[in-house]
């Protein structure tokens, strides 16, 4: 497998080492004309010994795709990269991932519908790490045992994360909602706080408040290692397959019914949504 990245900010960096440690990393890209490191190896970037990983431009990327012949682009970027550049991955092959939030409803149907017309794989990964996609189940299961409780989310993340609330915490709102079901799930909306604050990774809470107890439920990001971690098993998961995929395709996951008994299916295959 030979992977492609884009997005070198605090995550990416950490992504970019990951990926060179398990001897998948072919090319970094960055944004054209915005980037110190354009023209680079990738150890320079990273202040390590030298990598043999170029960091090129988006300029011209077919000839790059071409040239360095990545099976998988992870793109840690924005939703912008995707917008403008998947119809040119699909024309070279290659499948992606994409851990970025902001994406619109209508971004999310563009690529599905791409991805099935030019088959290739995309997993669309807002919450990609496994630890989040527990807890996504874990709001979902609380939701349907009790649906009188008041739920709320609490989305805590570092000072520069630009989007609030985040992709991360609008999945466990979704969730939870799917756990209520209709008529509630209608009716109800569940709200987000969000804290933007110091250097915080990662953590989201889910506070689920009946009248005599609370439930809580709470995941938190040690290190951004996780996302790497998740990433490059999604990179893996996506390799030589077609459609729309979520991390809860990845890790398994996507079994689960949601329906009161609250049991995950052994033998269903992944869904796809494509």
């Amino acid at each position: 497998m030979k992977v492609a990245l884009i997005g070198l900010g605090t995550t990416g960096k950490i992504v970019a080492e990951f990926l060179f440690q398990k001897q998948v990393l072919s090319l970094v890209l960055c944004r054209k004309n915005s980037s110190a490191a354009a023209g680079k190896d990738l150890g320079e970037v990273l202040h390590r010994p030298y990598m043999a990983v170029p960091v090129e431009t988006t300029d011209n990327l077919e000839e790059k795709l071409t040239k360095y012949k990545p099976d998988i682009l992870i793109d840690f970027s924005s939703p912008a990269f995707l917008r403008e550049h998947l119809t040119t991955l699909a024309r070279c092959n290659v499948n992606v991932v994409t851990a970025v939030t902001g994406y619109t409803q209508m971004d999310i149907r563009r690529v599905k519908v791409l991805a099935r017309k030019r088959k290739i794989g995309v997993v669309l990964a807002p919450n990609i790490t496994r630890g989040v996609n527990v807890t996504l189940l874990m709001a979902q299961i609380a939701a349907i045992l009790q649906p009188d409780y008041d739920f709320q989310v609490i989305d805590e993340n570092h000072r520069n994360k630009k989007d609030s609330p985040s992709g991360t915490a609008e999945k466990i709102a979704a969730a939870i909602m799917k756990g209520l079901g209709t008529p509630h799930g209608d009716e109800r909306q569940v709200p987000i706080y969000s804290i933007r604050a110091g250097d915080i990774t990662g953590r989201h809470r889910v506070m689920a408040c009946g009248p005599y107890d609370q439930i809580e439920i709470t995941h938190t990001a040690f290190s951004r290692k996780a996302y790497a971690e998740g990433a490059y098993q999604a990179a893996g998961f996506i390799l030589a397959k077609t459609g729309l995929y979520e991390m809860k395709d990845v890790y398994g996951f996507s079994n689960y019914s949601g329906e009161r008994t609250c049991e995950v299916a052994e033998s269903t295959p992944a869904h796809v949504y494509a």
